[in-house]
């Protein structure tokens, strides 16, 4: 199941998930590859993309969790086929 969440950006950290950012013209879709905190609430984010913004911490972005991966069943636990 694909989990989406809107987060402040004083949340968000680099990782797999896709983050959405809505522009004036555009929109970004992209993985967060870097964050950064700085003083006076700015948070410079490095995306995937290529694009690098500065965003207020208060800022609203659209975050959509990677799916879980599928469980794996132990060698053990395999079930007997009938004829």
């Amino acid at each position: 199941m694909i989990t989406h969440r809107i987060i402040p950006a004083s949340q968000l950290r680099a990782g797999p998930a896709t983050i959405i950012v809505a522009l004036g013209d555009r929109t970004i879709r992209s993985r967060a590859v870097m964050v950064i905190a700085e003083p006076h609430g700015i948070v410079r984010v490095a995306f995937d993309s290529g694009d690098i913004l500065s965003l207020s911490s208060r800022s609203a972005l659209g975050v959509i969790d990677p799916p879980a991966p599928p469980h794996r069943r132990a060698a053990g636990s395999r079930r007997a086929r009938g004829s």
